[in-house]
């Protein structure tokens, strides 16, 4: 029999099944997809075939985790290009400054970081402040319109949700009172040949087995062993388990024992992450221009790097309600907005709100759902462990949330295979 079962071929799963192995620990991963790396996806795009990440790609520089399993695994990390031009569009127009009023915008910003500033502070205002949704916040502040839009902006990156459904605090943290671009100086890396390589070279390390295309319905803690039933109709017993799957998708598994309270409200109501990122190839950016604002529901365009055929990539942020389906048509006349000299050669993209494997992009929480992020609700319990970037970490939603996560699950797992004999 196996030591452990792990539900979910992505970062957490992958680099749990290596680390077991370090352990001397025997696994089986299974994945739902075809292919390993969950919501870390690249794939050959545009002239020339390089690797493009469709989902996550980003990682800080004190990812530490993130950084020593690519060293350990040989893979190498490219620097993001410096940014050489911040440009701002606005009602259909391309615009050096973010507003026709310097003097608001520039007051509006300032209350925006004195806000974030306080946000850790246990005084009645930061309290007051923690309660709202970012919907709120923007209508509590009244900021001027050029402050909201690239308040918006840096939200489709990184809260990815609707304004009226999560937390300011999902936004304004203390770090954000160094100026918005605090947020763009966390994106410091990408991984070469694309995040997704991280997950596959993980698996093969380990020399565990692998199942692929096959989703667990029913995962079964019997006590002295777990019993997962796959779609297929096989069954796979190991001594313990892992869940390391996107939050979103827990409601597909029946657990027995059931899940604890705090996990079966999470699951039932999922995250509420539902951005686009879309790739553009285009001639005439440079690689290192950013352009923010709002054009047909984009808000954050950056030319990421050229490609073989001379052209740009550029990487597009939106809210999926805003954007909806892009088609090139919509693409254009956005970069018309914000790359007015551009030439759109093509995009592409991938649904992460309606993929059935995700059903989200990176975690978002409500703000009501907050306390049941909580560590000792995911806690392992009987012979399952959980572990994922949405779930329970300081770095949540981040690649390296998933690491540390799988580094806890790990040392549980292993505590339980040496308690249990």
């Amino acid at each position: 029999m196996i030591d452990t079962l792990i539900l979910g071929g992505g970062l957490a799963g992958t680099a749990a099944a290596l680390w077991l192995a370090d352990l001397g620990r025997t696994c089986t991963i299974v994945e739902a997809r075809p292919r390993l790396g969950g919501r870390a996806h690249a794939r050959p795009w545009g002239a020339g075939g390089v690797a493009v990440d469709y989902g996550g790609g980003w990682l800080r520089k004190d990812h530490a985790e993130m950084i020593g399993l690519a060293q350990r695994l040989g893979l190498a990390l490219s620097p993001r290009a410096p940014i050489t031009q911040h440009s701002h569009f606005r009602n259909g127009m391309w615009h050096a400054a973010p507003a026709e009023d310097m003097k608001a915008h520039q007051a509006g910003l300032t209350q925006l970081l004195t806000d974030a500033a306080q946000m850790s502070d246990d005084t009645p205002a930061s309290r007051a402040l923690n309660a709202m949704t970012l919907q709120d916040y923007l209508t509590h502040r009244a900021l001027p319109a050029s402050v909201e839009r690239e308040v918006l902006a840096w939200w489709a990156l990184s809260g990815s949700a609707p304004p009226d459904q999560v937390g300011v605090n999902e936004y304004l943290t203390p770090k954000l009172a160094k100026g918005l671009l605090v947020k763009l100086e966390e994106l410091a890396f990408t991984v070469q040949g694309g995040a997704s390589i991280i997950p596959q070279e993980a698996a093969k390390a380990s020399g565990a087995d692998v199942v692929l295309g096959d989703a667990a319905e029913r995962l079964e803690d019997r006590g002295d062993c777990v019993q997962a039933t796959l779609t297929s109709g096989r069954k796979i017993t190991a001594r313990t388990a892992l869940v390391a799957l996107p939050l979103n998708t827990l409601s597909q598994i029946r657990f027995t024992p059931p899940l604890n309270p705090a996990q079966s409200r999470l699951s039932k109501l999922g995250h509420q992450g539902a951005a686009i990122k879309l790739m553009i190839r285009a001639q005439g950016p440079s690689p290192g221009h950013l352009a923010t604002g709002e054009a047909l529901g984009l808000r954050w365009i950056y030319a990421d790097r050229h490609l073989p055929d001379g052209s740009t990539l550029l990487v597009a942020f939106g809210l999926f309600q805003d954007v909806g389906e892009p088609t090139l048509a919509t693409v254009q006349a956005a970069m018309a907005a914000a790359f007015p000299t551009a030439e759109v050669l093509d995009f592409d993209w991938h649904d992460w709100v309606n993929d059935p494997f995700a059903r989200g992009t990176w975690v978002s929480p409500a703000l009501h759902s907050l306390p049941d992020y909580a560590a000792q609700h995911w806690a392992m319990q009987g012979r399952i462990a959980f572990a994922g970037s949405d779930l329970y970490s300081t770095e949540q939603g981040w690649f390296e949330g998933a690491l540390l996560t799988a580094r806890a699950a790990v040392a549980a797992l292993d505590l339980c295979l040496k308690q249990n004999g």
